[in-house]
């Protein structure tokens, strides 16, 4: 797997988001302390806006998810699925942290979350 270091790990606020430029793409990225980091594309599909790493994080129906700022939609943050919609869904990526710099593999993944 081809890993890109994206910033330092502690750039990432605990139990928030940051979006990332990640070869041209926005993507955002979750630190949830001792559950893990999370990545996903930034774009919320429901409306095309880049907004998904300003999004709210919950536990819902024992699954992790990010909640759209816009309209509240729910997307999970280990399969990308809309809680709401079925037929809206976001992209995941591989993202870990090694030696304090995060990294992600920029291979789009579906619901696979390597930390």
């Amino acid at each position: 797997m081809n890993w890109l270091a994206i910033c330092e790990e502690s750039a990432l606020p605990v139990f928030g988001g940051i979006a990332a430029w990640v070869e041209g793409k926005a993507v955002a990225i979750f630190n949830l302390g001792e559950q893990g980091i999370f990545a996903m594309d930034n774009t919320d599909p429901a409306t095309g806006v880049g907004v998904l790493s300003r999004g709210l994080i919950c536990d819902l129906q024992g699954d992790i998810f990010v909640a759209s700022p816009l309209h509240k939609q729910h997307y999970s943050l280990t399969n990308g699925q809309c809680i709401e919609d079925e037929s809206l869904s976001v992209e995941l990526y591989r993202i870990k942290c090694e030696q304090g710099k995060v990294l992600i593999n920029t291979a789009i993944v579906g619901g696979i979350n390597d930390e």
